[in-house]
């Protein structure tokens, strides 16, 4: 009788298990992933060789169509119904509906092969998110990470264009955005113990920035190992 009784247990803890709704942050990143997979192939496809290109538009195509699914379904559940958490401001509804429509543009012009505007689209689609969050008080590791993402690239732009006196102004702003990084809580998926364990990494190649700006030394080489850091535990962020 003890093992019928064990297996029985199991079963509804394994239901009970199942039942257990993911959160509406949860969808959103995995339907991020999705556009982010897609991005990254677009991105690669104008210099891609003819070898590599189906490959990368198998992927482009493949990534946008799971992301409209995704962010279709999250869109017509949450639309009305504001999750926990979230304020849920006068243009709630419509925010998402942005998204959406960003992504299905992505779509369209990933099938026409138009690989730049698919592109703008995917990065207009993930400013909305991040609008959307600011707009309803909310703060995700994504979005801190979004900003010193945006930040870096900026100061590689500077120090890459030679303009070294800027770039050391702008130091400033990427470790404040750091601190931001540091300050907010991480993502609560199967990523949280990497994304932890990376942010030392993180915080160590914003300092050899600011030592270098502040020694007045080359930022090239330190600017890219930050961009690199930032690059990876972003992926761990969605």
């Amino acid at each position: 009788m003890i093992k019928p009784l064990i297996v029985t247990l199991l079963a509804a803890a394994s239901l009970a298990a199942a039942e257990v709704p993911v959160s509406f942050d949860a969808r959103v990143s995995e339907a991020r992933r999705s556009m982010r997979a897609s991005c990254q192939a677009v991105q690669k496809l104008p210099s891609a060789s003819a070898a590599e290109t189906p490959a990368l538009e198998r992927a482009a195509t493949g990534s946008v169509a799971t992301a409209v699914k995704l962010w279709t379904s999250l869109t017509e559940e949450y639309g009305k119904a504001v999750p926990e958490g979230y304020a849920g401001e006068p243009g709630w509804a419509q925010r998402l509906e942005d998204v959406r429509l960003d992504l299905v543009r992505m779509e369209r012009e990933i099938a026409a092969r138009e690989w730049r505007p698919a592109f703008l689209s995917c990065a207009h689609a993930c400013a909305w998110i991040t609008m959307m969050h600011e707009a309803n008080g909310v703060t995700l590791a994504i979005d801190a990470m979004t900003g010193l993402r945006r930040k870096t690239g900026f100061l590689k732009g500077l120090v890459a264009s030679r303009k070294p006196e800027r770039a050391r102004v702008l130091v400033k702003e990427v470790l404040a955005a750091r601190d931001a990084v540091l300050l907010a809580p991480p993502p609560s998926g199967p990523t949280r113990d990497a994304y932890l364990a990376a942010l030392p990494t993180l915080s160590r190649a914003a300092d050899a920035v600011a030592e270098a700006a502040r020694l007045g030394g080359e930022l090239a080489k330190p600017v890219a190992e930050l961009s690199a850091v930032v690059e990876r535990v972003y992926e761990l962020a969605i």
